[in-house]
């Protein structure tokens, strides 16, 4: 039996502290706004259905962001849901499965 105390090296460190290092919601939400940027950065304004999409897909990439960094414009009824959501975790997740989101 080996000492729990015994510390890591080498590519079990590693392992451990890729699993440590989740990426915050602030890095998910840059990773998605550059991947928006990629797809639809250049759009031929011609095509009006590629404006559209395009427009969408900025749109919600600018949505995440603010969500990230808290400043996202929302309703008193929703930042109280997310004040409770963020307080309260795991009954968010048991009420998120009863309302059916996520499935």
């Amino acid at each position: 039996m080996s000492d729990i105390r015994e510390p890591l090296h080498g590519a079990a460190a590693l392992a451990v502290r890729d699993q440590l290092r989740a990426p915050s919601e602030l890095d998910s939400a840059v990773r998605v706004a550059r991947e928006m940027l990629a797809a639809y950065g250049s759009t031929d304004y011609a095509d009006h259905a590629a404006v559209a999409q395009a427009f969408g897909a900025t749109r919600e990439s600018l949505r995440i962001l603010l969500r990230a960094l808290g400043v996202e414009p929302v309703d008193e009824q929703e930042a109280v849901r997310r004040s409770v959501d963020a307080q309260f975790p795991t009954v968010a997740a048991f009420l998120a499965t009863e309302r059916g989101e996520g499935q």
